[in-house]
């Protein structure tokens, strides 16, 4: 896997649940949960048979995105 470059010193990566946070947040749209759920899956199922993992979740990218 590819490093990642380092956040800002100020990213916060546990904000706070409150009621900004609700305010902002939105519901899976119909479908979407089972759809990110099996390209999670293909990303494991590739990378189990061989594929290097960076490669395995560019394709799920890939597919994702059309």
């Amino acid at each position: 896997m590819s490093a990642r470059p380092k956040p800002p010193a100020d990213f916060d990566e546990n904000p706070p649940l409150d009621a900004d946070f609700f305010r902002r947040a939105r519901p899976a749209a119909h479908g979407e949960n089972a759809r990110l759920r099996a390209a999670l899956a293909q990303v494991v199922r590739d990378h189990d048979n061989g594929l290097p993992l960076d490669e395995a979740i560019a394709r799920a990218r890939a597919a994702l995105a059309d």
